[in-house]
């Protein structure tokens, strides 16, 4: 980061740049044109606020032109050229073009922590769904086991009232977790993995020793391979969500749950009847369609059947799946604002461009006088006879580096700037002499040295 006293530093070169560029000699030119160059991209890559920069630029340019005002008299308009090609060479597109770096790497560095940023969000997100999804199973086995208990006690005792109340608790708590979960869960977002540490098996186990009827049959080989992890880890979390559904809508039902590894395809089928009416479909429920995300992000498919008698699971995926993109990650997206980085120097150039054209257009119509007309002027003719040669007024005074002789007599001499065209930029002039409105002498003028 600029610290502050290096900014007002840099906008004084800046605005010397400016001022200096365009009044300097072609001699002077080849060593501070690139200083000033230098100097205008380190203002522009350090410099923060635009505004600043721009008003240092205007500085230098309004000191640069009241400048040459005052020196070359009535040839401003050939200094102007200088003045526009000097400030938009060797300062305003350096300038430019420090900006448009520093605003890249801010803008990188703002997507680096943005992107950390919500790195942790989804992080936290994670966590509190795991956390949901654990807490959510054993509150649906603890309400299976109270509805055990009810069945054990008499009905209209106060413990058989006390243990309804404790399973309406804990339906009550399931509903709200579900509730907190909705506010985390993203549109789109891929289910985290459920808590590690336990397999499939303990899974089974824990359930049954909260009371629940399990079926647990294993057709092929345990996870084994070092890629195993991660599938294993995906269908138990499946198992999971279908154990606590079960639970929750089938709490006295037995379970059949099958996995089998034979293939290349790991497959789970979880399977277990429905008493009474279908559960009405929760707002904001998210567990099948996060573990369906989760088995489609690791190459797997996930197929739910439901019918009035029976609810019927099988997730399926591939043993050897490779390890898909964290969820939430997305690639860089490519800034929209860049082409305004290459657009607005285009415009700039074009822009000036188009003004040094109009007024070189200008300067020649109003000083120029070309050779070839110039030749056909002879001594003696008189002013309507060279006007019908020479169009352009003219100046009263050459510029000031034009090495001029004395002039003839009491003769008044105008000066003609010698150009064959608008991309003729010579300093030759061509000066002529008229006593009492007859032209007295021609002369072609070079620049001293």
């Amino acid at each position: 980061m600029t610290t502050s006293w290096k900014q007002p530093v840099l906008l004084l070169l800046l605005a010397l740049c400016a001022y200096l560029v365009p009044i300097s000699t072609n001699g002077a030119w080849v060593v501070l044109a690139p200083l000033a160059a230098a100097c205008s991209y380190l203002a522009g890559r350090h410099v923060s606020a635009l505004a600043h920069g721009l008003l240092a630029l205007g500085a230098g340019t309004l000191a640069s032109g009241v400048t040459l005002a005052w020196s070359s008299h009535l040839s401003l308009l050939a200094f102007a050229l200088n003045i526009l090609t000097g400030l938009v060479l060797f300062a305003l597109l350096p300038w430019w073009a420090g900006r448009a770096r520093r605003n890249a790497v801010l803008f990188r560095s703002q997507e680096r922590r943005h992107v950390v940023v919500q790195a942790e969000l989804r992080e936290r997100a994670r966590i509190a769904e795991a956390m949901h999804d654990q807490l959510g199973h054993d509150l649906a086995l603890l309400a299976l086991s109270t509805g055990g208990l009810q069945v054990s006690l008499e009905k209209g005792t106060p413990a058989y009232e006390q243990a309804k109340r404790i399973r309406e608790q804990a339906d009550e708590s399931i509903e709200h977790l579900h509730q907190i979960i909705g506010v985390l869960h993203e549109d789109g977002e891929q289910a985290p993995l459920g808590p590690a540490g336990s397999s499939l098996e303990q899974l089974v186990e824990q359930a049954r020793a909260k009371g629940m009827k399990i079926n647990f049959s294993r057709k092929g080989p345990s996870p084994q391979a070092p890629g195993s992890i991660r599938w294993a880890a995906v269908l138990r979390q499946v198992a999971q969500e279908a154990l606590t559904n079960a639970a929750k809508y089938a709490p006295h039902a037995e379970v059949d749950l099958e996995l089998d590894t034979r293939s290349e395809q790991a497959v789970l089928s979880i399977s277990n009847p429905l008493h009474g009416p279908l559960p009405p479909s929760r707002v904001g429920a998210t567990g099948i369609a996060s573990l369906r995300g989760t088995l489609e992000a690791a190459g797997g498919s996930l197929a739910v059947h439901r019918t009035k008698e029976r609810f019927e699971l099988r997730a399926s995926i591939a043993q050897a799946s490779p390890h898909p993109a964290p969820a939430g990650v997305q690639p860089p997206v490519k800034r929209r604002s860049t082409s305004m980085l290459v657009l607005m120097p285009v415009l700039a150039v074009t822009v000036i461009a188009a003004a040094l054209l109009l007024l070189q257009h200008a300067t020649y119509q109003a000083t120029a006088l070309h050779p070839s007309d110039f030749q056909k002027l002879s001594v003696g003719m008189d002013a309507r006879q060279v006007a019908s040669l020479v169009h352009a007024p003219g100046l009263d005074e050459p510029l000031p580096v034009i090495d001029e002789p004395a002039p003839p007599g009491d003769a008044q001499c105008r000066y003609y700037a010698a150009r064959t065209g608008l991309l003729d930029l010579g300093s030759e002039m061509f000066r002529l002499c008229f006593t009492e409105n007859v032209l007295v002498s021609t002369d072609h003028l070079y620049p001293a040295g």
